[in-house]
């Protein structure tokens, strides 16, 4: 599959803003709430797309040294595009001048928590989330 991965156009964000909402609700729709679940409203003209002749399959956003997001749409998993994301993202972190790198997940994501340590992130702590009744995992990267 041809990837390529670019800033979305303006006009763009709103599908950006769906595909969140679109993974968002099949991965947590029912585990502290039925969907549509809220999300934040983000500057999605920072994020950076995973397009392919399908469109838009995939996103991941960075702020200071965390990955804050990153979506692939169910039929495009395990095709190396959330990988291909989160190096993008990282790289973005280091070009920043950071030496490490942080993420936090919902602790019951088993699949997330997977991907991220086979790409060599490790557990640092487990919290519960701030306004939902659910225990997150931070997890960091030392750049290499």
């Amino acid at each position: 599959m041809e990837l390529s991965i670019r800033r979305p156009k303006l006009d763009e964000y709103d599908f950006v803003r769906a595909l969140v909402q679109t993974v968002v609700d099949e991965i947590y729709g029912g585990v502290w709430a039925s969907p549509p679940l809220p999300i934040d409203d983000e500057a999605w003209s920072l994020a950076w797309v995973a397009v392919c002749e399908a469109g838009i399959i995939g996103m991941v956003l960075t702020h200071e040294e965390w990955i804050s997001d990153l979506w692939v749409l169910a039929e495009h998993r395990s095709r190396g595009v959330g990988r291909q994301l989160l190096l993008h993202g990282e790289a973005e972190i280091a070009a920043r001048g950071y030496q490490r790198y942080w993420l936090r997940i919902v602790k019951s994501n088993v699949r997330a928590r997977s991907f991220y340590n086979r790409l060599g992130w490790r557990f640092e702590r487990e919290f519960p989330h701030e306004t939902l009744p659910v225990r997150m995992l931070e997890m960091s990267k030392v750049k290499t």
